[in-house]
Order: structure tokens, then sequence, then C-alpha cells
């Protein structure tokens, strides 16, 4: 099983608390880096965490229960870092996240602005295995997130 921490840290580039993932001990955007590197290493992993305060309901966020009209609900995957100019949107990174029995897993990374009908090419995730957390860890990582400064 892989481990994830949650931390919430400040961001210089938004000016506000963003709310940080580790995978294995590693920074998610690091590890996105280094895989989208063979795409295009100019914009390779320029993401950030997301503002905290954009966040409604952290634990159903990052569980995947997000509900249809939700701003980080891409079909059915959910937007885990945005862009590092601050607005998520621009340059989300996009997975499903499946919650069994007593595991979550990450699977399907995307991004959205490089699918395969995309002017700028398409990255292939296919390749990136999916990461798989034991459940209990997991809600204790996200219950540990404080709002507070």
């Amino acid at each position: 099983m892989d481990s994830i921490q949650f931390k919430v840290e400040y961001s210089e580039e938004q000016k506000a608390s963003v709310i940080s993932i580790y995978v294995n001990d590693e920074s998610l955007i690091e590890r996105m880096k280094r895989y989208e590197a063979q795409f295009e290493s100019e914009i390779a992993g320029l993401y950030e965490g997301l503002n905290i305060d954009l966040v409604d309901h952290i634990e159903a966020h990052f569980t995947g229960r997000l509900q249809e009209d939700d701003i980080f609900n891409y079909e059915g995957k959910t937007l885990v870092l945005g862009c590092n100019c601050g607005l998520p949107d621009c340059w989300p990174l996009l997975v499903k996240i499946t919650e069994t029995g007593d595991s979550i897993m990450w699977s399907h990374f995307e991004q959205p602005h490089r699918a395969e009908d995309s002017p700028g090419g398409h990255w292939d995730y296919s390749s990136l295995p999916s990461l798989h957390f034991h459940k209990r860890e997991y809600i204790e990582q996200l219950n540990n997130i404080s709002r507070s400064d």
C-alpha cells in the first residue's frame, strides 16, 4: 500500500493556505512533474495545492464524493491539484478516487488540457500506476487538516 499525507502549507504564489499532498513521502507535484516531463518538460508539474478556503467539505472532496455541481467534479474525477497561478481549473490534475472496503484508490490521472484532441498534444497517463491507500490512515490524514493558519 502507498502512504499519503495531507498538509496545510502557505503558498507564496497564492498568498493563501493550500492543501499539499505527499505520496510515499514525496510531493505529489514533484511526482507528477517527473512523469509529465516526458511530454513537455517546461510545463510539467506546474501545479499547486488547492486553496483550503475553496474546498467546502475536505473529506467528501478527497474521497471522491463530490456533488454533481461541485466546481472540482470533472465527470466523476476529482481535481486534486490546481494551477500554480492560483486558479485551480487553469491547469488541473484530475484523478478518479474509488473507495472499496478498507482502501482508497487513485487512478485514471488526467490533465484535461492535454486530452486526446488537445492542440497541445495528448499526455497519456495510462502507464502511471494507480495509488492504493489504507482507508483508515487516509481518513486520519484528512481529519488532521485544520483550517486555522
